[in-house]
């Protein structure tokens, strides 16, 4: 028996010794490695829109920002930026009201049109068509109360007739006390065609408190938008792969253009 326990003694001691040779052969060959990283080629970024409630509408556009750049914002200058109805011949112009910023006045968007978006820029040329959906009324708006572990969530929801036998695509803006949130809540009808809809427009960092007065706009948007923005919905913080959204520009370009009718609603938290 000791001899035995003598043994696997000394081969634990061969193994350890071991270990520690390679260990010290690793650490004397160590050496720094510098890692060079490419710098992505700069993208064009495109977001503006129409909409049926507005005669004033905006597009912006910028360029991605390189990895190694402190800032977050790359506006700009200098694109012909036109948008054109359907059927029709005539051609209005954005007009550049500040860098990356472009701004058409007196403009009426009306449901059921398509509408096509170019942006020369650069001697490149980029389209997106959206077409405007008629709008769907919200019925009502109030304030929902979930209880998570025993603590109190409050959120906003709003409820409408979504309409038979057509698909549908809703994307909403949520601003809280006159500061718009950013979150990104699009939806279709996929389960709920035709269907009274309760939509109860979360988020765990909306942290709404009792008084706080919400203002909620609800989009129809066309399948194309709604596909961007779900694919901006759909990179959350546990994305293991984040991926750009699928754009509805041509030509690489990223962003989209929307062509949207919108209901408003606003209440108060309670």
């Amino acid at each position: 028996m000791k001899k035995s326990l003598s043994f696997l003694n000394k081969q634990l001691y061969i193994n350890i010794l071991t270990v520690s040779m390679i260990l010290f052969g690793l650490s004397s060959c160590e050496e720094v490695i510098d890692i060079e990283l490419k710098e992505a080629d700069q993208v064009l970024v495109i977001e503006g829109g129409v909409s049926n409630t507005e005669t004033t509408h905006y597009v912006y556009i910028s360029k991605t920002v390189p990895f190694s750049s402190n800032s977050t914002n790359n506006p700009q200058s200098g694109a012909v930026v036109k948008i054109q109805e359907e059927g029709t011949s005539a051609e209005r112009t954005f007009t550049e009201v500040s860098p990356g910023q472009y701004r058409i006045n007196n403009y009426q968007a009306n449901p059921g049109r398509t509408y096509r978006l170019t942006v020369d820029f650069e001697n490149e040329q980029y389209m997106a068509s959206s077409t405007m959906p008629a709008p769907i009324a919200i019925d009502s708006i109030g304030t929902v109360t979930d209880s998570f572990f025993g603590d109190e969530e409050k959120t906003v929801g709003v409820v409408y007739q979504d309409p038979p036998g057509e698909k549908n695509y809703y994307r909403y803006l949520v601003a809280v006390n006159g500061k718009p949130s950013n979150f990104v809540f699009a939806y279709n009808d996929k389960f709920n065609d035709g269907k009274k809809v309760q939509r109860n427009l979360y988020h765990e960092d909306l942290d709404l408190a009792v008084g706080d007065y919400v203002e909620v706009e609800q989009h129809c948007i066309d399948q194309a938008v709604y596909t961007y923005f779900n694919g901006i919905q759909s990179n959350n913080p546990g994305s293991a792969a984040p991926a750009n959204p699928k754009s509805n520009f041509s030509n690489g370009a990223l962003g989209y253009f929307s062509a949207h009718s919108i209901t408003r609603a606003s209440t108060t938290i309670e």
